[in-house]
């Protein structure tokens, strides 16, 4: 079995959500949150930071963990079980331009435009429902402490709920 590890970020300025329309692949022509497979090396953080500066221009950070999506899919080889962690993030800099190559466009939509929208994927269209739901203390915040460990993680970073 093959474990395919993704991260991507959910950013909102003005009740309006950060979506990227593809360009490629079964979601070709859809608009969805950036994002993409994370590198080798690298932590789920850095492929939210590294995806979105590279769809996007806009060079955010991860504030917290609002969403984790798992599942299989079947290969002509082999199973492959995707992992795909979504953050919310906080724009730092950066002009918003699409990459050109794997995204065609890049624009803030209004939340009630998202979930109507009907070439707005699915998860995408959960994501903001559960974030019009929820408080914004929800969701997992990575923890300032650091956390002993008998194992050698290269990196090694705890989410948690906070107060």
């Amino acid at each position: 079995m093959r474990i395919a590890c993704s991260a991507g970020g959910f950013i909102v300025n003005d009740n309006k959500v950060l979506l990227v329309q593809i360009t490629y692949g079964a979601n070709k022509g859809y608009w969805m949150l950036p994002g993409g497979f994370v590198e080798e090396g690298e932590s789920f953080e850095e492929a939210a930071i590294r995806e979105v500066k590279e769809e996007t221009g806009l060079y955010a950070i991860p504030t917290r963990l609002i969403g984790v999506r798992t599942g299989f899919k079947e290969r002509p080889d082999e199973l492959e079980h995707g992992i795909y962690f979504i953050f919310e993030m906080e724009v730092l800099s950066g002009e918003l331009v699409a990459d050109g190559s794997e995204i065609s466009e890049v624009k803030y939509v209004p939340i009630p435009d998202v979930l109507a929208h009907p070439q707005v994927v699915g998860l995408t269209k959960e994501i903001v429902r559960s974030y019009q739901h929820a408080s914004q203390s929800s969701g997992l915040s990575r923890t300032a402490s650091e956390i002993q460990t008998n194992n050698k993680y290269a990196k090694y970073k705890v989410y948690s709920l906070m107060e």
